[in-house]
């Protein structure tokens, strides 16, 4: 019975680890409708091909890391609240057959609404098709 009760333990402590979770960065105490809001919420996946993103780290204009996760272990972020300014963003892009770290850099506007996703590249060309080889991650803006 301890047996059953420990691994039913570790199973949801893995499983709550797991689960993404949503992160704020407010040093300035700055009123809510002042914050930046990134999603990074795609929607359903439509193809095997399709690309989902996870946040794992956030840097400041600064370099200081922000995020504070613990790789392997931590959760990974489905959205940020920041405050305005430049951050250099790694995130986790993966389909049913590939995964990879991907970054980038992006101005947030003080309250406005962004969209963050990964976006397949074609840029090769074999036999006259463009093949992809890359994702890379880009942020849209969206209405509140």
């Amino acid at each position: 019975m301890k047996r059953k009760c420990l691994l039913t333990f570790l199973l949801a402590f893995g499983l709550i680890g797991c689960q993404s979770a949503p992160f704020t960065y407010n040093p300035e105490g700055l009123g809510q409708l002042q914050l930046s809001r990134i999603w990074v919420d795609q929607g359903a996946r439509k193809y095997a091909s399709d690309y989902r993103v996870e946040i794992e780290y956030i840097w400041n204009e600064q370099g200081r890391e922000l995020s504070g996760r613990l790789p392997y272990v931590s959760a990974k972020y489905n959205h940020l609240t920041l405050s305005a300014g430049v951050y250099r963003i790694q995130a986790n892009c993966a389909n049913k057959q590939h995964s990879g770290s991907v970054e980038g850099i992006f101005n947030f506007s003080s309250g406005h609404h962004y969209r963050l996703y990964c976006e397949l590249k074609k840029d090769r060309h074999t036999l006259g098709f463009a093949v992809s080889t890359h994702v890379a991650l880009k942020l849209e803006m969206t209405e509140p």
